[in-house]
């Protein structure tokens, strides 16, 4: 891709040596190549055509103009069209895919060249508890040295499709599970076992991970599944524990309350609490077994993270450094 117009583009979505379609190739005196494949993906992510003029404020023809291109090179239909609705083909959520990618690496190209102030939109996830404590005020602090750019940050538990949400990245706690998906380590945690000082002072501290099971623990419950089994690291020597009590909350933050007022015994990654254990409202136990990991990953789908991106998770494994 050496000009604006990119003459010649080759998307062959299926990575294997027949493509479903011949190679891509755009007249450079027709529409734009690049601008063609941005109101593509508009079109999914407005989901009509119209909604896709309005964002590129153009005329629905010409959006169709641009769909009609696209195809007539493909040889293949990429949308189909009724007056009630549209779907995109098998062929054409294929060729959706590859359009992201090349967009990707465009738009990445012509921030390494420009080298100017950073702009545009950071689209990612992490848990509720996480970002609204720790990731939402290190946005804050980012976005007064880049105004430029915008962020659409989505809470959730559970894991979101990257692709399917148009995430650049998600934040994941480790270790993670085996994935087709990029992961960059972006700063090394440790979780911790605490309760309030009061709480200890009625049931005594543990002195072993299996004295847990005499304790009332607090349980995040994600989406398909409580998370009741804890897991230490003893003489070097795997150990997972079994857990139960009277309260389970899929956000972090309500179990933290609920062992600050001393209902029970809470793990927790040492960076969403650290506040509590410096005020002394929370304190730890069992410090000579290590639980798991509480590593934080930025995980990526395949293809160039933009510039903005890229300073973004630079940003975060600086300043997260401290919080470990």
């Amino acid at each position: 891709m050496s000009n604006a117009t990119c003459d010649e583009i080759r998307l062959d979505p299926t990575n294997q040596s027949e493509s479903l379609w011949s190679p891509i190739i755009l007249d450079s005196r027709n529409m734009d190549t690049i601008e063609a494949l941005r109101i593509f993906v508009s079109i999914d992510e407005a989901g009509s055509l119209s909604g896709a003029a309005r964002h590129h404020s153009l005329a629905t023809s010409t959006v169709s103009v641009a769909l009609q291109q696209l195809e007539q090179s493909a040889g293949v239909r990429l949308i189909t069209r009724s007056t009630r609705r549209l779907s995109f083909t098998h062929e054409g959520r294929q060729f959706l895919s590859e359009a992201r990618k090349i967009l990707a690496v465009w738009d990445t190209t012509l921030e390494g060249v420009k080298q100017g102030p950073l702009t545009g939109l950071i689209r990612f996830t992490t848990t509720q508890d996480f970002g609204s404590e720790v990731v939402a005020p290190l946005v804050d602090r980012f976005l007064e040295l880049h105004p430029g750019v915008r962020f659409d940050l989505l809470l959730a538990e559970g894991v979101l499709d990257l692709a399917q949400n148009h995430l650049d990245f998600a934040l994941r706690h480790g270790p993670l599970p085996d994935s087709s998906l990029r992961a960059r380590l972006l700063v090394t945690g440790r979780r911790v076992i605490c309760a309030s000082p009061a709480y200890w002072a009625v049931h005594g501290k543990p002195t072993s991970p299996q004295d847990l099971a005499q304790h009332n623990c607090l349980v995040i419950s994600w989406p398909d599944r409580p998370v009741s089994t804890w897991s230490f690291t003893e003489d070097g020597k795997r150990l997972r524990v079994k857990v139960s009590g009277n309260r389970m909350a899929n956000h972090g933050g309500v179990l933290r309350q609920w062992a600050i007022k001393g209902y029970g015994v809470v793990i927790s990654p040492l960076w969403t609490i650290r506040k509590e254990l410096q005020a002394g409202v929370l304190t730890t136990a069992l410090e000579a077994f290590l639980p798991d990991e509480a590593n934080l990953y930025a995980v990526t789908a395949d293809g160039v993270a933009s510039r903005r991106v890229i300073a973004f998770l630079d940003f975060l494994a600086r300043e997260l450094a401290g919080f470990a």
